[in-house]
């Protein structure tokens, strides 16, 4: 079984099924310049979810203790139960209350919805429980049960390549998800952050170095942004610790402050894309 680990939480998200690292993923040969991958088994270890509603932009809800959770969900008009599909999973920024949480995680769905649309995955938008009188509200531990939920709620009704889970945060959803990826580098086939940096997984004594693959991570952040100057030293640290530079690890600096480069998606999807957990 393979858990997603969160502040000293361990948490189950899917059973995971051991595959030979030699076989084919057929859906990477959707990827931008991919070169086309042949061969009769296909590694993508489905879920085999089926049921969902497709294709098309819609709010699901799971429940987690006592508590309901929308979460917003775009599956391309691609879409084929037959075929497993990659997926990626989006975090958010601070919001600045807690009303307003529910439109920005349906605005960052919408964000990757075009990008998911031509290059075939699915967008899972996770919306941040904040917290009562938050301002601003953010990121909880707690939203990692939520996250298992609603990923498993995904994986059952839609059939997800597990070899092929993707995440994305921006700033503090990114300072997160720099801590998420890195403790789950064989859950997640890679990850990237934009206007993040990694103090808050290294106040969680996580690391770079704590990764069990060397991850693909893209870094994106604008050069007046606060932490221009942190994401820079982050790179250090990643190279540091085996990653490379263009291989392994992107950086993405553009002209502009602490936002989101309206090019993300395509840039980083370019980049993220082939790789898979059994690299």
């Amino acid at each position: 079984m393979k858990t997603i680990n969160v502040l000293s939480t361990a948490v189950l998200l899917l059973l995971a099924v051991e595959v030979a690292a030699t076989a084919s993923v057929h859906s990477l040969n959707a990827c931008p310049d991919m070169i086309f991958i042949d061969g009769i088994e296909d590694a993508a270890v489905p879920s085999g979810g089926l049921g969902g509603l497709y294709p098309g932009a819609q709010v699901r809800t799971v429940t987690v203790g006592a508590a309901q959770h929308d979460y917003y969900l775009y599956v391309p008009t691609s879409y084929t139960p037959s075929s497993p599909m990659p997926m990626l999973v989006a975090w958010h920024g601070s919001v600045i209350n807690q009303a307003a949480i529910p439109l920005v995680a349906q605005q960052t769905r919408d964000f990757w919805q075009s990008e998911a649309e031509a290059q075939r995955f699915i967008v899972v938008a996770q919306a941040a429980t904040g917290g009562t009188g938050c301002a601003p509200c953010g990121w909880r531990s707690s939203d990692v049960s939520v996250l298992s939920a609603l990923l498993s709620d995904v994986q059952a009704d839609y059939n997800i390549a597990t070899t092929r889970r993707y995440a994305w945060g921006y700033s503090a959803g990114g300072h997160i998800m720099h801590y998420l990826g890195l403790l789950n580098s064989e859950f997640f086939a890679a990850y990237a952050v934009s206007g993040a940096e990694l103090s808050f997984a290294a106040s969680q004594a996580v690391y770079p170095t704590s990764a069990t693959r060397k991850i693909p991570t893209y870094i994106s952040v604008g050069q007046s942004d606060f932490y221009y100057p942190y994401a820079q030293a982050d790179i250090i640290t990643f190279l540091q610790a085996g990653w490379e530079l263009n291989h392994n690890l992107w950086f993405d600096d553009f002209i502009g402050g602490h936002e989101i480069n309206h090019q993300l998606p395509t840039q980083a999807w370019n980049k993220i894309c082939i790789s898979t957990t059994l690299d």
